[in-house]
């Protein structure tokens, strides 16, 4: 499927805004690269987004090469959402956006200990929760590193 995206102009940080600047598009990216969620019915489920934006944010992940989409050979009917290259690129800005939200956010459910650490362990914080995220265990660091309760997202 291919999308004709329109621009508003040259500047690259319009051009990330074109696709990003919305409510949904860094959450259902949110839930890729740090969740492993990879069906349709996983990407609404926490956050209620309506199916039919949920249908859009994907077809222009898609469109935009973030994500690949595949049939699931089992469930003929399901279709397999997955990063591509250019997707997990896009890794260090949802984990700064963590990072902002964990330290401004006074009801952040992130761990006040972890959040203190932030500011002076960055970049061994960001290289952690990018092995975890690549690993497929990012909830469980979520939960037991950054002290996020089972029941918060």
């Amino acid at each position: 499927m291919t999308r004709r995206m329109t621009r508003r102009s040259s500047c690259p940080i319009s051009f990330g805004l074109d696709i990003f600047g919305d409510a949904w598009t860094l959450i259902v990216m949110r839930d890729i690269l740090l969740f492993g969620r990879r069906y349709f019915r996983e990407f609404a489920r926490d956050e209620h987004i309506a199916t039919n934006i949920l249908s859009d944010r994907l077809a222009r992940l898609e469109a935009t090469g973030l994500l690949d989409k595949r049939q699931d050979e089992r469930q003929r009917n399901q279709f397999i959402y997955s990063p591509t290259e250019a997707g997990w690129n896009l890794l260090p800005v949802v984990i700064e956006l963590l990072f902002w939200g964990a330290t401004h956010d006074p009801y952040s459910p992130v761990s006040r200990d972890y959040a203190i650490r932030i500011p002076y362990e960055k970049e061994f914080l960001i290289q952690e929760i990018s092995l975890a995220a690549r690993a497929g265990t990012f909830t469980n660091y979520y939960h037991s590193v950054m002290g996020v309760p089972t029941d918060a997202h």
